[in-house]
């Protein structure tokens, strides 16, 4: 959602279709907050809310993990070439997500909530190993991501030095199996001791908790990485994986809908197998977008503005302007209506701050970034 550096300096339509999709799933699974849906409805929002979120990480992990590779390819990959990368992603999501964090926090205190874990967002470790507190609670995927990108930089370095005749690409590809491996490890524990069996409280404490979810993000650096090495293979089955991509997507639709795996009865599946096959599923699909024509200009230019202004949509919509709007509005008597009005307030508030916050803060901040910290990844 956040990350708009493209494979080569071509624009992707299909890239940008799918962050714009990704941010548009997020706000009508929010949307839920205003209508109390329930129902088909509130099936419906749940799960545009769990895809969007999973497109937003994989397409990350594809578009970072390309870039990360490139670099390191490098002869002599160092100490420096490392923390420039770190630096320059945490300079890519930092600065706005700082700013939020206080502007939050200055509501809760207007308002009497409380701030007593608020310390743990500054370091990205409030979802670390238990469920996201109920401040900002729609932060949770950044650390995940973040930490990913973290933790593969550090190894890849540590590897580099201690390994120094091995092949690069050897090294980068076992050190990102190396961790998915690991993340399957800690959700196979998990499973085998949780005794959850509600998916309500599962979306809390696995699919938003860093340990358990940074292979989502890795799946994707994989991907970009035999993308890199055998893109005219892929790109030439394209069709093929798209055909893979839906299968799987409609073999986990007919085991969750139809054939009702649940917590109950299938609890493997969910702590251990469906995220990392959700994410392969997206992976798969990715080559197809990558191949998308360009449309009418008028409808790419609304993707490219939804794309550009979708971290600030991100970081806004939910915490700040609806959490703002449901404080002072009470919905609770609305005609339906009225609460399609309330939910036209709410869309036009969240775009219009969202292109401010990103005019005059994000854009600038990215300006600086670009001009000053620039990567040797040729």
């Amino acid at each position: 959602m956040n990350d708009r550096k493209q494979i080569s300096a071509k624009r992707f339509f299909g890239l940008d279709f799918l962050r714009a999709l990704s941010i548009s799933l997020l706000l009508f699974s929010h949307s839920s907050w205003i209508y109390n849906s329930s129902g088909i409805l509130g099936k419906m929002q749940d799960a545009s809310g769990f895809l969007g979120v999973e497109l937003f990480i994989v397409l990350s992990g594809f578009l970072i993990g390309g870039m990360l590779y490139k670099q390191f390819l490098h002869e002599n990959y160092t100490i420096k070439d490392a923390g420039l990368f770190i630096t320059r992603r945490l300079m890519r999501v930092l600065p706005s997500y700082y700013l939020v964090i206080l502007i939050i926090t200055i509501i809760y205190l207007l308002f009497g909530f409380s701030v007593t874990e608020v310390w743990k967002y500054p370091l990205m470790i409030q979802n670390f190993s238990s469920p996201i507190p109920a401040f900002f609670p729609e932060s949770w995927s950044l650390p995940v991501k973040e930490m990913g990108y973290i933790f593969v930089v550090i190894i890849l370095l540590v590897v580099s030095k201690t390994f120094i005749k091995a092949s690069k690409q050897v090294l980068f590809l076992t050190v990102v199996i190396g961790l998915i491996a690991f993340t399957f490890l800690l959700k196979l524990y998990y499973d085998i001791h949780s005794a959850n069996l509600q998916l309500r409280i599962w979306s809390f404490t696995v699919r938003s908790v860093v340990i358990y979810r940074i292979d989502s993000v890795l799946i994707g650096v994989l991907f970009g990485y035999f993308y890199h090495n055998y893109k005219e293979f892929i790109m030439s089955k394209r069709k093929l994986f798209l055909a893979v991509g839906l299968l799987l997507f409609l073999v986990l639709f007919l085991y969750i809908v139809v054939f009702k795996l649940r917590l109950t009865n299938a609890s493997w599946f969910w702590n251990i197998l469906c995220l990392p096959l959700v994410s392969t599923a997206i992976c798969l699909f990715i080559p197809f977008l990558l191949n998308w024509k360009s449309p009418p200009q008028a409808i790419g230019n609304g993707i490219t503005f939804i794309c550009n202004i979708a971290y600030s949509i991100y970081l806004l919509h939910y915490s700040v302007v609806l959490f703002l709007l449901k404080y002072f509005i009470d919905t609770k008597h609305f005609r339906l209506w009225q609460l399609n009005l309330f939910a036209i307030l709410y869309l036009s508030i969240t775009v219009g701050l969202s292109y401010l916050f990103y005019t005059y803060f994000e854009k600038p901040i990215n300006q600086f970034r670009a001009k000053n910290l620039k990567l040797n990844d040729k």
